[in-house]
């Protein structure tokens, strides 16, 4: 257990926390029939292993399932051999073991009493922003990290990228140097890990560290400016974290 309260199971290779390849293998021990919405839900876990459709919302993502249903059957019938529409998935051993899936529960006599002991997925929003949300009731917070009902999924990391990038635009008008040279680098990958350990505690320092990996990986940001650009990125983000969730600082 790690301090947040977070269990790690003892097995270093096959267990849920592990890769694609390991992940795919693993099943729960009792099964449990489909019902009437489990064969919709493989359908709708597959489609999001493969990474296509984040931004969509669940019925146009099974929907979307539907219209590539003879894909992802000839990806169970013939994974080698076939199209291997599986194989370009972000995840595709665990797409391959929800394509056999689905086509094991469409050959039953019944899918709505097939015997499923396949895991389908669901996991939070950057949970410990979910939590200051609540118990800070921001309004504006909740709603970047799916605590408001919502057609369509939001994205917190986005959304501070988005309000970050505001400001460096307005500095950049204002002339302000490393702004400039941050015109197009302000992405969500580079703020993302600060955004999600500033509930851990993250020190400015070690957010400069964070954001200085992600510029350096970046091959055409100069790699004269990214510490400074890093000592830029911090500050803003920050601000734009205290704007939408303005309570956090006070139960801090």
């Amino acid at each position: 257990m790690d301090f947040r309260g977070r269990v790690y199971p003892c097995p270093p290779h096959l267990n849920h926390l592990g890769s694609d390849m390991a992940r795919s293998l693993l099943c729960f021990a009792k099964g449990e029939p489909l019902g009437s919405n489990g064969l919709n839900w493989l359908k709708i876990h597959c489609i999001n292993l493969t990474g296509l459709k984040k931004q969509n919302s669940i019925e146009e993502r099974l929907h979307y399932a539907e219209e590539i249903l003879s894909d992802i059957l000839d990806s169970a019938n013939n994974p080698l051999g076939g199209k291997m529409w599986w194989a370009d998935s972000e995840n595709p051993w665990q797409t391959l073991a929800c394509c056999i899936e689905i086509l094991n529960a469409l050959q039953s006599k019944n899918p709505e009493h097939f015997i499923s002991h396949f895991p389908v997925h669901q996991d939070g929003s950057c949970n410990g922003l979910q939590h200051y949300a609540a118990l800070g009731k921001d309004y504006y917070g909740a709603v970047s990290v799916n605590l408001t009902p919502s057609e369509t999924p939001q994205d917190v990391y986005s959304c501070v990228a988005a309000m970050v990038e505001r400001e460096r635009s307005k500095d950049a008008e204002n002339d302000v140097a490393i702004a400039k040279y941050l015109d197009g680098f302000v992405r969500r990958k580079v703020i993302k890990q600060t955004v999600m350990t500033t509930v851990y505690g993250v020190t400015r320092f070690g957010a400069r560290l964070q954001i200085a990996k992600q510029l350096k990986d970046i091959d055409s940001f100069p790699k004269d400016k990214v510490w400074s650009a890093s000592t830029y990125l911090v500050s803003k983000t920050f601000e734009s974290l205290r704007e939408m969730f303005t309570s956090t600082k006070e139960i801090q």
